[in-house]
Formats: structure tokens, sequence, C-alpha cells
């Protein structure tokens, strides 16, 4: 989402822009992803920031006609520019100068801590619950064959790095199997979603559907 809304033309950009970019149904999901965005943020810049700001940890906002225009603060852009995580060029640049293509493929060295996982926790978990998605059923070999067979995520529900300490791990009681999908999609928040609230998302959005379909 922040290289999204970095690369449009003065770092400017709509919700149903920034919808449309993410793949998003509507501007509604995107106004929710990118406050989750600016809570994580302002939460780590307290006391200059408030809970309730969120949004505005990463934009200003003006309303030139009819859509809102995002207006990315100077201090994020030049915080991605320092990250290495953009490139210092908007998408108006790369438009007017065509033949210098688009680049990838550079080198960035991340500093970061990693947690480590117990494999044999790992296969405990999965003897007990089996390889089926525990939020959405799915059996990713069901779908892809062979290849897949075997092959799931092993999400703990409670996150490594909220305990901050080496523990004795549980298999059947602190560890699902979930697809990658669902895996994704609970690590979407920050807190994560828990597996009932990802249980809920299907639920509610697949009856839309259904109603949608039906209509």
């Amino acid at each position: 989402m922040f290289e999204a809304h970095y690369y449009a033309p003065q770092h400017i950009i709509t919700a149903s822009q920034m919808a449309t970019a993410m793949g998003y149904k509507n501007h509604s999901a995107a106004n929710l992803h990118y406050g989750h965005i600016g809570k994580m943020i302002g939460q780590q810049l307290k006391p200059a920031f408030s809970p309730e700001q969120t949004v505005f940890v990463c934009a200003t906002f003006e309303k030139p006609g009819k859509e809102w225009f995002w207006v990315m603060r100077p201090q994020l852009a030049q915080a991605l520019e320092n990250l290495g995580l953009v490139s210092g060029k908007s998408i108006k640049d790369d438009v007017t100068e065509p033949e210098q293509g688009l680049s990838e493929g550079r080198a960035i060295t991340v500093n970061s801590k990693r947690y480590e996982r117990n494999p044999i926790a790992r296969e405990k978990c999965l003897l007990h619950y089996g390889c089926s998605c525990a939020i959405c059923g799915v059996n990713l070999a069901n779908i892809y064959g062979e290849v897949a067979q075997g092959y799931i995520h092993v999400h703990h529900l409670k996150q490594l790095s909220d305990i901050s300490a080496q523990y004795q791990v549980d298999p059947i009681e602190n560890l699902r199997p979930v697809c990658p999908n669902c895996h994704a999609i609970i690590h979407m928040r920050n807190p994560p979603f828990d597996t009932d609230e990802v249980k809920k998302l299907i639920s509610t959005n697949s009856s839309a559907n259904k109603c949608e379909t039906e209509g």
C-alpha cells in the first residue's frame, strides 16, 4: 500500500485508486487496511499521535472534488526512501522516461529478529489436526494434487514475538494448521485476527456473495 501511495503522482492517491491497486472490491477495504497500518505506526510514535488518528499518521487529506485525496506525509516518503523500500521516483517519472524500464532486483540488507520454530512441534500438530486448514477447511492437495501433499502452514495462536522468550509449546493447545491464504489474513492486523474471527469473515462474506448471486 505504501508503494502504491508513494509512486502515485506527487504521492497523492484516492481510496478508490488504492483499492484498484491492491485488488480490493471497494474503497472501504482500502480505508480499513490503511488505517490499520497507520495505527501500528502510531503506536510506535506515542505520544506524538493518539490511537484515534490512525490514517492521519501516514497522510493528510484534501477534497478538491468528489473524492478525498490522500497526501502522503513527507516524513513517511522520506522514511521509505531511507529504508530503501522505494527508488525515489514517482509513477509520473517512469511514464515520462519509458526507455529506462521498470527495474527490480536490487539487493537490500534488512536486519530483523526471527523467532525459532520447533519442527517436532509442527509435526505433532499436523499428526493431531491433519493437513486441512483449521479455518476454511481447504486441503491444498485436493486443489494442486500430489505436489502439495502435506503442505500447510502452522500458526501459533499466541505470537512468539508477544511472548519474547523461549517457552514450552503444546502442539495441540498452541498450534493450528492453516492454509497460506488464511494465515495471511490472520496477520493483516496487529494484533492478529484469531482463528474464529477469520472464520466469521469467511462466513459473513460467503453469505453476502450468495445473496448477491441469488438476487
